[in-house]
């Protein structure tokens, strides 16, 4: 291949001796399907103030000046920066500091982790922890707050399930929140009760988590920050170099601002703004709509607004994503939205006059119908290209892919979801058929984003790619809907050019080309031809954003 090249004296990085995999699609030519994109053997890439100068097999040592940083691949992959296009990354990062659950394969072991932080943890201070999933364990039975009072009833103690949906208090978070028999329910959540009624510990969706809320000690700029910093390393482990950070509050984005301002930020951050139903109705919302000083696309290269995140609807294991009829597994329900579909209706139409985009949680079919019919009507009052997107789209119905592709609306999933979770076994035979039908949305040319929802699963995007190829279910061992497998180009595709529509900056990353961002992974895996379990095993060998080496392995030089 020729060298494709900006006139430049000479670069400040160049990395040689590897097989470039470009990744030099439009959006249009992967909504059309194609997959065969540019790969160049023997190759280099030649990187200047950020952004990429050349591309080619053919070094021109005029590049190469006394200050150049120069790369020795030694034969192995280039790739384009992965992008997680939907993650908790600062919320992520701060978990790192709790107790994580997710080892646990029994209650006991769930049990045994928590006191071990008790016994070293001063009594009335809280303990927090993450990630437990009884799908996993011997007894498939969710913890309650009887198994958290056996670690203490002297510490607060609030536990996170997996799915971020569910969560567990002791008797002592019970009685600070003031729960009682008597405390009904709040819109959109569930107070888990015991059979005379009173709460059990256990609180479904964000609406029953945020009568917690206000009791848990407020975060600090420097917590924040640090959580940042902190994920930062894990993002860069795994090869990305931007995502699209969900539910954040104004606090939230203030210490991105702050954390790139302290050059702490090593990727690119583009931050979607929580509309939290536990903060204000519609109404408080709408207004701060209008309200807001910035819209969407403000910002700089590492830090920017990219739209409104809306919770819309639960998930379906638990039967609280909102679905055309009743759930197999829990017949006596179908479901609900946090919000009203007409209030949906409204704040897209508020968000689309103030040029905002929107990404909406929904799981359920029912929910998706809503979120499609807010999307067709934003356009209707601003038919710019807002790039307004479903999160998750988890059950799917035919008659929403013809209006999805007219409107080119795109979805992001999280493969890895359907394969750690083991949620198919739990929705009935039915509902795990029409389940995470990425190659379906494909084949109707509606673009498929990949992403992780982390801390909800791993974010590392090689476990997602294989989870996309294979279908496997590793709680199960099932695995569902064979026909719905991708290739491997079709996976790495996802985690590049596709995100990085998300964020609009598909014409500045995603894909290695002269003039885009100079985001790079060198990686040991040939994935295109590797084995699924290879691909899922492969080692980032250096991780470089704007030009720069943000991540290299300990062993590699």
């Amino acid at each position: 291949m020729k060298m494709k090249k900006l006139w430049s004296p000479t670069a400040d990085l160049i990395v040689k001796n590897i097989t470039v995999y470009t990744v030099d699609l439009t959006i249009d030519e992967i909504r059309k399907g194609k997959t065969d994109f540019s790969i160049i053997e023997n190759g280099y890439v030649a990187s200047k103030d950020g952004k990429t100068i050349a591309v080619g097999s053919e070094l021109d040592e005029k590049l190469i000046g006394p200050d150049t940083e120069v790369i020795d691949g030694k034969g192995n992959i280039l790739i384009p920066g992965l992008i997680d296009s939907h993650i908790h990354a600062m919320f992520a990062g701060l978990e790192l500091v709790n107790v994580n659950l997710k080892g646990a394969k029994t209650k006991i072991e769930f049990i045994e982790l928590l006191k071990a932080k008790a016994a070293v943890t001063p009594k009335g201070e809280w303990i927090t922890g993450n990630e437990w999933n009884e799908l996993v364990w011997d007894i498939k039975e969710a913890p309650t707050k009887d198994d958290l009072d056996k670690v203490s009833t002297e510490h607060p103690i609030v536990c996170s399930r997996l799915c971020h949906h569910v969560c567990v208090i002791n008797s002592k978070v019970i009685e600070l929140a003031g729960l009682t028999k008597d405390s009904p329910d709040p819109d959109g959540g569930i107070i888990g009760r015991d059979q005379d009624g009173n709460p059990n510990g256990l609180l479904y969706e964000s609406s029953a988590i945020g009568l917690i809320e206000n009791i848990i000690p407020e975060l600090t700029e420097e917590q924040r920050i640090e959580g940042i910093v902190e994920m930062g390393k894990i993002l860069n482990e795994s090869g990305i170099t931007s995502c699209i950070d969900a539910n954040l509050a104004i606090d939230d984005m203030k210490a991105y601002l702050q954390a790139d301002k302290n050059q702490k930020l090593t990727y690119r951050a583009n931050m979607m703004f929580y509309l939290d139903k536990n903060s204000g109705d519609i109404p408080y919302h709408l207004n701060k709509i209008k309200e807001m000083p910035a819209v969407t696309g403000f910002g700089n290269d590492m830090v920017k607004l990219n739209g409104i995140k809306i919770l819309f609807d639960g998930i379906p294991a638990t039967g609280t994503a909102a679905m055309r009829k009743p759930y197999e597994h829990i017949p006596e329900t179908s479901g609900y939205t946090t919000i009203t579909a007409a209030e949906m209706i409204d704040v897209a139409k508020m968000a689309a006059k103030y040029n905002w985009q929107i990404g909406v949680h929904s799981c359920g079919d029912k929910s998706a119908d809503i979120a499609i019919e807010s999307f067709v009507e934003a356009y209707k009052v601003n038919n710019n290209d807002a790039r307004h997107y479903i999160i998750h789209h988890a059950v799917m119905q035919p008659d929403q892919l013809p209006i999805m592709k007219a409107y080119n609306i795109p979805i992001t999933v999280q493969p890895t979801i359907n394969s750690l979770m083991g949620e198919q076994g739990l929705i009935g035979k039915e509902l795990a058929e029409r389940y995470m039908q990425y190659k379906t949305f494909m084949d109707a040319g509606i673009l498929v984003g990949g992403s992780s929802d982390c801390p909800v699963i791993s974010c590392n995007p090689f476990l997602g790619m294989y989870s996309a190829i294979t279908r496997l279910s590793v709680a199960d061992g099932v695995v569902w809907s064979p026909e719905q497998v991708l290739t491997a180009a079709q996976a790495l595709i996802m985690w590049t050019k596709s995100s990085a529509y998300f964020s609009h900056d598909d014409d500045k990353m995603g894909s290695i080309e002269v003039g885009n961002y100079s985001d790079y992974v060198l990686i040991d895996t040939p994935i295109l031809t590797a084995t699924p379990e290879k691909i899922r095993d492969t080692t980032v060998l250096k991780t470089i954003l704007n030009g720069k080496v943000v991540y290299q392995v300990p062993d590699q030089k």
